[in-house]
């Protein structure tokens, strides 16, 4: 089972799980290998929108339709760090390609280019 990968695969987290931090959730996996793995939930979103979130972290947002989006619980393993998925238009500081329309990445400066309308078109904002 050597060759068994869920890179660009969804976990979607079992009826029976009733408890504990993946209950209820779908998480996406950006990548699988020898190393392990690392996968983002994508369906528990924050009571926290990027405008608050940019606030935070004195990043001005100069686009109002991104205002109310919602930032979501990426995972339980590092909750102090933002990772953004996005569409592959173009690479950062700090991007993993995952396959040919999709990356993550975690540099602040993705997070500078969406305050300025340059950033992806396609994105979903997490923590941890």
């Amino acid at each position: 089972m050597s060759n068994f990968n869920l890179t660009n695969h969804f976990l979607i987290a079992m009826p029976a799980m009733q408890e504990g931090f993946f209950a209820g959730t779908l998480t996406y996996i950006c990548e699988h290998d020898e190393n392990g793995a690392l996968g983002l939930v994508v369906n528990r979103p924050l009571s926290l929108t990027l405008a608050e979130m940019f606030n935070q972290i004195n990043i001005p947002l100069h686009q109002p339709d991104l205002a109310k989006m919602p930032i979501l619980v990426g995972g339980p393993v590092q909750v102090e760090r933002g990772f953004v998925l996005h569409d592959t238009r173009q690479d950062w500081q700090s991007t993993l390609r995952i396959n040919d329309k999709l990356a993550l990445t975690t540099s602040k400066d993705i997070l500078e280019a969406l305050g300025e309308g340059k950033g992806p078109d396609n994105v979903l904002v997490t923590l941890g």
